[in-house]
This record gives structure tokens, sequence and C-alpha cells, in this order.
């Protein structure tokens, strides 16, 4: 009797221990950003035929990021409504504005310029495989991700 009662035991504790395992591994490590105060926005279903504008050489790292935060936007958008040809517009207007963006950041932030290049290069590369590997939560990680890049930069 003790022996089955032990063993019944044993069963319960392991169903249980596996249960609360399964769920620890089904919720996974990813990063999850809530904002609160965020705008909310709608998609129709149609792209918006933005086209991209030539990103200036000459631009203040302000008006960079301001270019760089349209075209994720956008990018995201694109994605969101399977526009591949527009997606792939947005990334181009965004790997040129980070071509001019990172040494701007190296020049201004020295020694924390590591830390902030880092950050938006995570942005790049998750807009990238957004558009390269047709992944739309990837392009609404890099939406979000940006804007707290963007906010460590103190460039709103």
């Amino acid at each position: 009797m003790i022996a089955q009662g032990l063993f019944r035991t044993k069963i319960v504790a392991f169903t249980t221990a596996m249960t609360f395992a399964a769920a620890f591994v089904a919720t996974g490590c990813a990063t999850e950003i809530i904002e609160l105060d965020a705008p909310s926005t709608t998609v129709d279903g149609q792209g918006d035929g933005t086209i991209s504008q030539p990103v200036p050489a000459d631009a203040t790292l302000a008006e960079l990021t301001v270019i760089l935060r349209n075209e994720v936007d956008l990018l995201s958008q694109a994605i969101f409504v399977t526009d591949r040809d527009a997606a792939r517009e947005h990334l181009v207007s965004i790997n040129t504005a980070w071509a001019y963006i990172e040494p701007l950041i190296v020049a201004q932030y020295g020694e924390l310029a590591d830390q902030l290049t880092y950050d938006l290069r995570r942005v790049i590369e998750l807009a990238r495989s957004a558009v390269e590997r047709n992944r739309p939560a990837d392009a609404g990680k890099a939406k979000a991700f940006l804007r707290l890049a963007l906010a460590s930069l103190n460039v709103q």
C-alpha cells in the first residue's frame, strides 16, 4: 500500500514537473515590448504607395534618425501587407541611412558609440531578416527596438 502511494506521488510529481517544463519551453525567451502609450495603427491591407526619398549624405544625425524611423515603419507596413517590392525599396533606404548614421554616432558619442551602434545594428539586421526571410515579426521587432535605441541616443 505504502509503495503504491509513493509510486503515485512520484508520477504526480513527475507529471507536474513536465507540465511546468513544457510551459517554460513553450513561452520561449523572446523579448516582449509592451508600450502602454504607443499610438495604435491600422493597416487597411493596401500598400500606401509611398516611395522612399533619397537619403542626403550631408544630413544631420537627427534628420537621419527621422528618415530611419520612417523607413523602418514603412518597411513594417509593406511586409505586413506582403508588398515585397516596397519592402526591398525601404530596406535600401534603411541601409543607406545606416551607412551615414554609424560614423556620426561614433564621432558624437565617443566611448558610448559601441553600445549605441550595436543596438542600432541589431535593428538593421532585423529589418534585413524581415525582407530577406519574409519575417513580419522581425519587422515589428525592428520597429519596436528602433524606438528604444533612438531613446538611448536622446533623439526623438
